[in-house]
């Protein structure tokens, strides 16, 4: 084989490798200024606004009076089934919406993200609570349940 030939060869596997050598790894940590993802089992999380879905469910959060936080939980209406959702005394309900996943209204069925805001307005221990059911149907203790627990300091 040709001298040549055998370091243009090595020169395209060190770059390949340099290349891919970027591409390994476990990623960034916890981007500065955001709080970390609670686990249902994990102490309070102190937060200023504070966005949460369905994966902390029965999650404890610690936020201050005055901030803000939103809900978001996946609805499918279509099918008649809706969140009900209800906060404590020293909660309020801002803002209610519905986005839907698709906006092209081409997809028959589709769901979508149901999104609350809710205001921590008064200090101590607080939940918000929600149901997914079917308003017309009676509740039977199976329905899928939403439980965030809230404490405002």
């Amino acid at each position: 084989m040709n001298h040549t030939v055998v370091v243009v060869s090595i020169s395209i596997v060190c770059l390949i490798a340099a290349a891919c050598a970027g591409c390994i790894g476990t990623g960034p940590g916890t981007p500065a200024g955001l709080p970390p993802s609670p686990s249902p089992t994990a102490p309070a999380v102190q937060a200023g606004n504070l966005v949460v879905n369905e994966e902390q469910n029965h999650a404890t959060f610690t936020v201050h009076k005055g901030s803000t936080i939103t809900v978001r939980l996946q609805e499918n209406p279509t099918t008649g089934f809706t969140w009900n959702l209800s906060a404590s005394p020293g909660l309020q309900v801002v803002s209610d919406s519905y986005i839907p996943s698709d906006t092209t209204g081409k997809l028959i069925g589709s769901g979508g993200t149901h999104v609350w805001d809710i205001a921590a307005q008064s200090a101590g221990a607080r939940t918000i609570q929600a149901t997914y059911m079917r308003p017309w149907e009676q509740a039977t203790g199976n329905e899928t349940a939403f439980l965030l627990n809230v404490v405002v300091v």
